[in-house]
């Protein structure tokens, strides 16, 4: 918790230099109100009894079902679910519509990508509801239920346009088994991971921007405009490397037509994004590194590390499923959303959450298992 409460003290003096300090505080205080909020959940967790816990997982499990349930049923049907519901209440539609398209009044059709946030948010619940099913119930239903769960959330991932969380799914079941063999070659790896995505990201978006990766025809049009939102990135932070540019600049910048509208001054490249940043760089450890600069980047990195260090400590039949979690974490980081997204700050709250409550879980029943002396 010190090292969370240092990082939020030096978001409120860096805001003091963003080109949108207003926001920036704002940024500074829901971070630091999130961090408050799941240190003291965890706290209430840690101190629950065994049957407290039992209710929780089973809340936890059942809501998870219903959601991967509609996630699986509205991926598969283009949206049918939520298509119905604007056409019968159509207050309920937002209020941008950039995203629907609509003929005679009524909704025909959603953007493919409005799911994406919903498949983020079921990929971050995975690994810790498959560490609860995996030490509740009956040895004879166990794979079964692990199984059904698995799949759920598999079909549904692969079923959206969400490359990140493919991406995400995959390399936690990897490290999930390599963690099961393992455990501390896993942890390291994942520890390794973690800071060289601090100390290379600068280096690497631009080795892959001279590579022509951004005109590379096998990698989808969001990837390769990634890779020039990165290379651009890069190429500025050495203009402020120590401190950054300040939080939510790169957001303000971009609002700026000028800057919006300025052409590639690349050679040689067919890109039609532009020579920009754009809203944000489509990967936390790279805006890290343009806003809050080494200080920021040491300060989540070292952060980040000590939880995965911590998994060393948690019971031997939790660890493959909580590397495999901060793994899929991780490439969320890596390739999709921006740093001070508000929804996505709150998801690392929840993610850590249902972490603890899925360690709790195995402790409880670690110990309800032990043999009871005879006076108990």
């Amino acid at each position: 918790m010190a090292l969370l409460a240092a990082a939020a003290a030096y978001l409120f003096v860096n805001a003091s230099w963003s080109l949108d300090p207003s926001r920036a505080v704002g940024k500074a205080v829901w971070f630091t109100l999130v961090a408050a909020m799941s240190f003291g959940a965890w706290r209430a967790i840690a101190s629950w009894e065994r049957p407290q816990i039992q209710i929780a997982t089973t809340a936890f499990l059942a809501g998870l079902a219903v959601g991967v349930a509609i996630i699986l049923f509205e991926a598969a049907t283009g949206r049918f679910l939520t298509i119905s519901l604007y056409n019968l209440l159509p207050f309920t539609r937002p209020e941008s519509v950039k995203s629907l398209v609509i003929k005679d009044g009524d909704v025909f059709r959603i953007a493919a990508f409005e799911l994406n946030r919903n498949v983020t948010v079921m990929l971050l619940t995975l690994w810790p509801a498959l560490l609860c099913l995996a030490v509740r119930g009956g040895q004879q239903t166990r794979l079964l239920r692990l199984a059904a769960l698995f799949l759920g959330v598999l079909v549904s991932v692969f079923l959206s346009t969400h490359e990140s969380s493919k991406v995400g799914i995959l390399l936690s079941v990897i490290v999930f088994a390599v963690a099961l063999a393992w455990p501390v070659f896993a942890r390291r790896a994942v520890l390794a991971g973690w800071c060289l995505a601090f100390i290379l990201v600068v280096p690497l978006a631009t080795l892959a921007y001279k590579a022509e990766l951004h005109q590379a025809d096998w990698l989808p049009y969001s990837a390769s405009t990634r890779v020039t939102l990165w290379a651009y990135t890069a190429e500025q932070v050495p203009e402020a490397p120590f401190l950054g540019i300040g939080a939510t600049s790169t957001r303000k910048m971009d609002l700026d037509r000028e800057d919006r509208q300025k052409p590639n001054q690349r050679q040689n490249s067919n890109d039609d994004f532009g020579w920009r940043a754009g809203p944000h760089a489509h990967n936390v450890f790279l805006q890290t590194w343009y806003e809050l600069g080494a200080v920021g980047a040491v300060l989540f990195m070292v952060a980040g590390a000590a939880v995965i260090v911590s998994v060393g400590r948690l019971p031997r039949a939790s660890q493959a499923y909580m590397l495999a979690h901060i793994a899929a974490f991780v490439m969320i980081l890596a390739f999709a959303w921006g740093l001070w997204q508000s929804w996505l700050m709150a998801l690392a709250g929840l993610a850590a959450l249902y972490a603890a409550l899925a360690v709790r879980l195995t402790r409880a029943d670690a110990v309800a298992a032990l043999p009871q002396s005879p006076d108990n």
